[in-house]
């Protein structure tokens, strides 16, 4: 379908028969016409443009937002954070860790996805990029069998027991979906981890 628009000049818009017919619909229903619905959709890839994000890195940031809010994330000052948690691990070690667990439990049917081995490593990825931004190198790789293992390291602020208490919230994660820690090394900002898978069996939330 060609849609023609004056801007000083005549200029026309391809696009399928489809993704017209969809966009003429989402115009009818929040009551604007198709001509005013691609302007607004052009003038917003403009103003991702001048902050130097595409329009579909804009989407995905809203998505990854929402996810959070249902997710009851929430942001929080780095070095408050850091410090806070600090100060639960060293006051309340086995509740404060046993907190963590739990909560990591839920958090992996959100996040991780069981499917094949390749799709579980692709969604921690994505789960590490979108919401661990003071992890600056991954590494996840299968080691024989069903064996992975896990290095990350993050930011050399991070202080010793926050760094446990993230070691616990990928032990708890991982131990959903049937895979125990059989090593670690746990420095401050610094993790590495070999899981096997024991179980095919997936605990509920």
């Amino acid at each position: 379908m060609s849609l023609s628009t004056t801007f000083g000049k005549r200029r026309t818009v391809n696009m399928s028969e489809e993704i017209a017919e969809e966009l003429n619909r989402l115009a009818n229903s929040q009551g604007k016409t198709l001509y005013s619905l691609i302007n607004e959709i052009g003038l917003a890839a403009l103003e991702g443009s001048r902050h130097g994000f595409t329009l579909n890195e804009a989407i995905q940031a809203k998505i990854v937002v929402d996810r959070a809010k249902r997710s009851r994330m929430m942001l929080v000052n780095r070095d408050l954070w850091y410090s806070g948690s600090s100060k639960a691990y060293k006051t309340f070690k086995s509740e404060w860790l046993r907190q963590v667990y739990e909560n990591a439990k839920w958090h992996a049917h959100v996040f991780l996805n069981n499917g094949s081995q390749e799709e579980f490593i692709a969604s921690i990825r994505n789960m590490l990029a979108d919401f661990v931004w003071d992890c600056g190198e991954t590494t996840i790789e299968p080691r024989g069998g069903n064996s992975l293992f896990v290095r990350l390291v993050f930011v050399p602020e991070m202080p010793l027991e926050h760094t446990k208490s993230l070691f616990k919230t990928f032990e708890g994660m991982f131990n959903v979906f049937g895979y125990v820690v059989t090593d670690h090394v746990v420095k401050p900002g610094f993790l590495t981890m070999l899981f096997k898978k024991l179980a095919s069996t997936i605990e509920t939330p």
